[in-house]
């Protein structure tokens, strides 16, 4: 089948699709005579697990492991869920940075005032701030 179709099945620019397979997560990808690439069931499969896996949160090095497991007759379950945990643990570490900032932000501006703001000078909201 032709990039188009594969676009319209996987909701893919062809761009994203030629960036895939450029970076080995789309192999053996034919070509016709007239130098078109000739896709398959395969890869249109493949390309929504990317699309899925990149929506949670995978990188393309960690998507082409499980790809690379897969082939080789591997199972993928044991590497996704170990990489699914550790993401876990970096959101929650992130959520909690998140919440100090807020934090932080909140704790300024309720100490702050407008008044004090100078024409040609820096925000003394963040001029104050403890490095």
């Amino acid at each position: 089948m032709k990039v188009k179709e594969v676009c319209e099945l996987t909701e893919l620019s062809d761009s994203a699709i030629r960036y895939y397979e450029k970076q080995g997560l789309l192999m053996d990808v034919k070509r016709l005579d007239n130098g078109y690439r000739d896709y398959n069931e395969s890869h249109v499969e493949n390309l929504n697990f990317i699309k899925k896996a990149r929506n949670l949160g995978f990188s393309l090095d960690e998507i082409k492991d499980i790809i690379m497991l897969k082939r080789s007759g591997n199972s993928t379950c044991s590497y996704v869920t170990s990489h699914m945990r550790r993401k876990i643990e970096d959101i929650d570490k992130e959520i909690n940075r998140l919440k100090q900032e807020k934090e932080l932000l909140i704790e300024h501006l309720l100490e702050g005032d407008t008044v004090s703001c100078c024409k040609g000078h820096f925000c003394h909201y963040i001029e104050g701030l403890d490095e």
